[in-house]
């Protein structure tokens, strides 16, 4: 238990700093370290991405750097996504688990190291956001991030924050912000559905939280302190690592 505490702080800081959640570091650790199948690792992750995102959201709505209009637009998209990606994920096997989060999450990483150095995001420190920012894309996009997240027990942060750092050129910390708000709305559809069909491991689940509450608050103030450039490169050398992991597991 206390491993899981530990665990836990340490994922909450890395999720609500990149604000990806933490499930592309949980789903991995328990299926590969702690033996869970595929269904009760995306399951307990979902719920850990919950706290973990509540609480970065309350820090970083004290900061003032939510873009609100766009947080509640993109949050309610993605919540009928998430309620039936918590469904298909019960038809998913292993080998087929671990291919789709492989693939699906190396292509993210090589394309956000691409733009990040081809200096096509918005990757400065500014805080402001585009007047005429298409809103209408970003909420279409957000079904499927819901889709997604649930299915992968990831969140969807790590899809938000590029979508909105390079589609809609959102300041990479605005970005962030936002991005963590809509995943504590999402993660309740994706929590709610796996806990209907068994998903979670209560004990795992509450310890890991517990560790991820503290640890958001951490991740929320070296955020608000380091470069938007570091934080897109932390957010693609982990997602790039953990898709070659499971690839490699697929093919083994």
């Amino acid at each position: 238990m206390i491993i899981y505490v530990i665990i836990g702080v340490l994922v909450g800081c890395l999720g609500a700093m990149a604000g990806i959640g933490g499930g592309v570091i949980i789903v991995p650790l328990l299926s590969f370290f702690f033996g869970f199948s595929p269904q009760m690792a995306v399951g307990t992750s979902m719920f850990v991405v919950f706290i973990n995102s509540l609480s970065g959201s309350i820090g970083y709505i004290r900061r003032r750097m939510v873009c609100w209009d766009a947080a509640w637009k993109f949050a309610i998209a993605t919540i009928p996504g998430a309620f039936l990606g918590g469904y298909v994920a019960d038809f998913m096997q292993g080998k087929v688990f671990f291919i789709v989060f492989g693939f699906f999450f190396c292509l993210f990483a090589v394309n956000m190291f691409y733009k990040t150095n081809k200096k096509s995001g918005n990757t400065d420190d500014s805080m402001d956001i585009p007047e005429n920012y298409n809103w209408k894309l970003g909420t279409i996009c957000s079904v499927g991030v819901g889709f997604l997240a649930s299915i992968l027990g990831i969140g969807g942060g790590v899809i938000h924050v590029p979508m909105m750092t390079y589609l809609l050129k959102f300041p990479v910390k605005r970005a962030v912000a936002t991005s963590t708000v809509i995943l504590a709305v999402s993660a309740v559809a994706g929590t709610t559905s796996h806990a209907a069909l068994g998903h979670i491991d209560w004990i795992v689940a509450l310890c890991l939280g517990a560790g991820a509450c503290i640890g958001a608050q951490i991740g929320v103030l070296i955020a608000s302190k380091v470069k938007s450039k570091v934080i897109v490169d932390i957010v693609a050398a982990l997602v790039l690592m953990i898709g070659i992991k499971f690839l490699f597991e697929a093919l083994g």
